[in-house]
């Protein structure tokens, strides 16, 4: 919390993002209070509720799009569902990434090279035409489904970035002073290098919440996305197929990509505002 705290008093680009996210994740999560009196209480993956291509009204602040969902409907649940997908993933990559990170970090020896190697393979393999091949072959594509298997290729970065830092404590006098008083491992791990690495396990969690998002946009662009729920990169799949340019749709061409680019965004500037925290001389290259 402390780090947080200096982070927002250090640096304008940290409030900029916090602020801007903050505010996406509580439309998010008010998203449903919001278009279920517009959508008669359908969820907007629901196609044909309405007649396609309603003008905007009292009862369709939007109008409605070629599958006869609302377009505000279409916009709130998609935001909801695309965050949902890049948190999800950025816990489990997570999850795996400080796993692998702790274990070649703190052992060292052959179990590092044999987890570091594998780790690099996964950065270099283009993760792209996997991640195709596995949504091809996956029964139901749900959010949840679709979210374990973004996580499957954003964790190799925050396992390189826990893995590097570990390596620079494990050697530290505490850590060597925690050994000598007899505290084992997996004691000495949560207790003496977990808390001091709080700030980067963020840094990573933010770092693989994005890379997840971007793998769903590029999946859904190409309809492979999920079968349950709208998501804001399958609306701009859905907006070329109905051919939202030559009907000047451009709230449907516009607004999707555009949040995406502001979550993008926001979370960049979480990242920068905390790296100018943790390394003041960019304070002084950066800016506030």
């Amino acid at each position: 919390m402390r780090f947080l705290i200096q982070s927002w008093k250090v640096s304008g680009k940290f409030k900029f993002g916090v602020i801007t996210i903050s505010i996406l994740i509580v439309l998010a999560l008010i998203a449903p209070f919001i278009y279920m009196p517009f959508t008669q209480g359908q969820i907007p993956a629901r196609p044909g509720v309405f007649a396609p291509w309603m003008l905007p009204s009292p009862q369709h602040p939007l109008g409605t799009e070629g599958a006869g969902r609302d377009v505000l409907g279409d916009f709130l649940g998609g935001l909801q569902a695309t965050l949902l997908i890049g948190f999800l993933a950025g816990i489990a990559a997570l999850a795996v990434g400080v796993v692998f990170g702790f274990v070649a970090g703190y052992e060292g020896g052959t179990v590092d090279t044999i987890l570091t190697t594998f780790t690099n393979m996964l950065l270099v393999i283009p993760s792209y035409p996997i991640l195709v091949g596995l949504t091809l072959v996956v029964p139901q594509k749900t959010l949840f489904t679709l979210a374990f298997i973004l996580a499957l290729f954003s964790w190799p970065f925050a396992a390189r970035t826990i893995r590097a830092q570990v390596i620079g404590m494990k050697n530290q006098s505490y850590v060597e002073l925690a050994k000598v008083s007899g505290q084992n491992d997996f004691r000495i791990i949560f207790t003496e290098l977990m808390p001091n690495l709080i700030p980067y396990l963020l840094m990573s969690f933010a770092f693989s919440t994005v890379g997840a998002m971007v793998g769903e946009v590029g999946i859904s662009i190409i309809g492979l996305g999920p079968t349950d729920s709208i998501t804001l990169g399958m609306m701009i799949n859905l907006a070329g197929g109905w051919g939202a340019y030559t009907r000047g749709l451009w709230a449907i061409l516009i607004v999707p990509p555009a949040v995406l680019i502001l979550i993008f965004v926001s979370i960049t500037m979480v990242n920068r505002g905390m790296e100018e925290y943790l390394n003041p001389r960019l304070q002084n290259v950066t800016g506030k």
